[in-house]
């Protein structure tokens, strides 16, 4: 039978080359802006998470049996109406669709007040909140080329910020999971649960110009409360051994 509990879920995300989380804006001579929050420091956008990990559960999803057909894109809305009716997918359950809204929120990723504190200023007794936070990113001047001529486009110089590497950003995810528990059990994971953490573990790279290397980051589960329990590393690290359970989702509400 399906049940429904709370997840929360808290994760470190470290990246290891510089990253970049458009704005769409241009400022001064800097045509690609990065995102920031209001007071200037750079975060990670929740909906870019949360695309990212919804394409790794979707092709663990079709490795472990999932229906090509039933994973329907959120984006492809007669899909989506024939599938009314039939048994939730495990993504659907994860993330939604356009008429079944998911119970689970991807919240932004963001520095935390130590990682913070290394651009505070410290003159005399006071202390200057953020004075040195343009050293968060750094800028990178680019050509787009001319693909029929191998050549440098005209008019198409351009410079992009990107967030330096090795920074850090704290992030969660938090809501209400509808799933059936793998064999019944009280204790372990759903199977969407289990999905879940191993779409979070799968992705390595995270927002603009992956192609050429930039965006590689880690991600690392740090704590999960799921139901009623808080589940320490070495247990949910060891449901990880129960991948091939996804070949038995049940097909039927009620199994």
């Amino acid at each position: 039978m399906t049940r429904t509990d709370r997840l929360e879920v808290s994760y470190d995300l470290t990246f290891e080359t510089p990253f970049h989380f458009g704005t769409g804006l241009r400022v001064g001579l800097v045509d690609r802006t990065v995102v920031r929050d209001h007071d200037g420091y750079l975060y990670v956008p929740g909906s870019t998470i949360k695309g990212v990990v919804r394409e790794q559960c979707e092709w663990l999803a079709r490795l472990y049996g999932e229906h090509p057909e039933s994973i329907t894109s959120p984006h492809n809305a007669e899909e989506t109406l024939w599938a009314q009716g039939s048994t939730p997918t495990m993504i659907t359950r994860i993330f939604g669709s356009q008429y079944v809204s998911g119970g689970l929120f991807f919240d932004d990723a963001r520095q935390d007040r130590k990682s913070k504190a290394q651009y505070d200023s410290k003159e005399g007794k006071e202390t200057i909140k953020g004075k040195y936070k343009a050293i968060q990113t750094d800028l990178s001047t680019q050509v787009r080329l001319d693909r029929p001529t191998r050549t440098a486009a005209r008019g198409a110089l351009y410079t992009s910020e990107f967030g330096i590497k090795d920074m850090k950003f704290k992030g969660a995810i938090t809501g209400w999971l509808e799933c059936t528990r793998i064999d019944g059990s009280e204790e372990g994971p759903s199977y969407s649960l289990l999905l879940l953490l191993a779409g979070l573990h799968l992705f390595d790279r995270l927002g603009g110009n992956k192609s050429t290397g930039k965006g590689q980051c880690r991600c690392e589960i740090t704590a999960l409360s799921y139901g009623n329990k808080e589940y320490a590393k070495e247990e949910w690290q060891g449901w990880f051994d129960s991948l091939e359970d996804l070949l038995f989702y049940p097909t039927e509400e009620d199994a």
